[in-house]
């Protein structure tokens, strides 16, 4: 908006997805009792609906005062527990948050209302927190016209998350990371949005969970990201009221194999996720769900992406019931 209106350090942003589709894990994977916990295709989940706005926002840099501030239609994911996604299964995609407690925490594509301040300590530290309105109508995908809804009704209190992010431009190997630690309380306290996992019936009027979310390279051929990068993210959540009680997610990617093909990405990574043993469902009978994906980001051209992978899945949903997966697949991306 600076060259467009003459104001100075705003942006404003509008992003409109669609998702159409039929999900793997949920038609080959997965017994019903039990589904599985991530999902073997990153593009399916919520908001799978015709179209839906994923962002409207303004946001103001005060760039002397290292502040920024941003309100709007927003997705959680888009400023807390942020990560790459360079893959294909959601283990390994995004802001956990949004995967492992996604009753109450929404990423894209799906929107509500919040605003998020962020400060800038210095070059390397910055602190930030978020308000955003909790409504369980946001992420109807069953609604026809319900991505576009601006309303509030049915809203069930806010979303608080806070985040310290380190990204030291030179520390391993003299090289740049991120790291992230965060929090996020909940104050929803409708019996259908919030209770107690063991008991269905008894209402809770809160939840919380942290994370812990890194990405560092590793080595580097001297030609920018080239190199070999690691990631890794871990998340703990409240056991009274959610399913997953905690995960684990780690990974390295290469990124420039070739000096021909500097953009292309190799990359394996592994999850675990952890069902909550105070859930009474005898058909949670394993450990933990297990996801590996193993890839290659080929880049053709600027403006198209093949990324075939390969992924194995252990125990679909912490269950026995159903066999382990092995999956082959292959992801596109066309930029216009």
């Amino acid at each position: 908006m600076e060259k467009l209106a003459g104001w100075n350090g705003v942006t404003v942003r509008a992003v409109m997805s669609a998702r159409q589709g039929q999900s793997t894990s949920v038609r080959d994977l997965q017994d019903p009792s039990a589904p599985q916990l991530a999902n073997v295709q990153g593009t399916f989940g919520r908001g799978n609906q015709d179209s839906r706005l994923s962002e409207l926002s303004i946001e103001k840099n005060y760039k002397e005062q290292g502040l920024s501030i941003k309100a709007g239609r927003l997705g959680l994911g888009m400023d807390f527990n942020v990560m790459a996604c360079d893959f294909a299964s959601t283990a390994f995609c995004a802001a956990q948050m949004g995967k492992w407690q996604g009753n109450i925490w929404m990423n894209t594509p799906v929107a509500q209302w919040g605003a998020r301040v962020k400060q800038q300590l210095n070059p390397e530290l910055a602190v930030q927190v978020g308000v955003y309105e909790f409504n369980p109508d946001n992420g109807n995908g069953a609604k026809e016209g319900q991505g576009w809804s601006l309303d509030t009704d049915h809203a069930d209190g806010v979303t608080i998350p806070a985040e310290v992010i380190w990204t030291p431009k030179s520390w391993v190997n003299g090289l740049p990371g991120s790291y992230r630690i965060g929090g996020m309380y909940n104050t929803a306290d409708d019996v259908a949005n919030q209770k107690d996992i063991a008991n269905p019936t008894d209402a809770k009027n809160r939840t919380f969970a942290g994370w812990l979310a890194v990405e560092q390279q590793l080595t580097s051929t001297g030609q920018g990201r080239q190199g070999l990068h690691s990631f890794a993210n871990f998340t703990w959540h409240d056991r009274d009221t959610n399913k997953v009680d905690n995960s684990q997610q780690i990974g390295v990617k290469y990124i420039g194999l070739a000096d021909s093909q500097p953009n292309d990405i190799l990359g394996l990574a592994v999850n675990r996720v952890h069902i909550n043993d105070r859930i009474k469902n005898l058909n949670f009978d394993a450990s933990a769900e297990y996801n590996i994906e193993l890839n290659y980001s080929y880049n053709a051209t600027k403006w198209l992406m093949l990324r075939p992978n390969l992924q194995y899945v252990i125990n679909p949903g912490s269950s026995n019931n159903v066999d382990d997966a092995l999956v082959l697949g292959l992801t596109t991306r066309i930029i216009f």
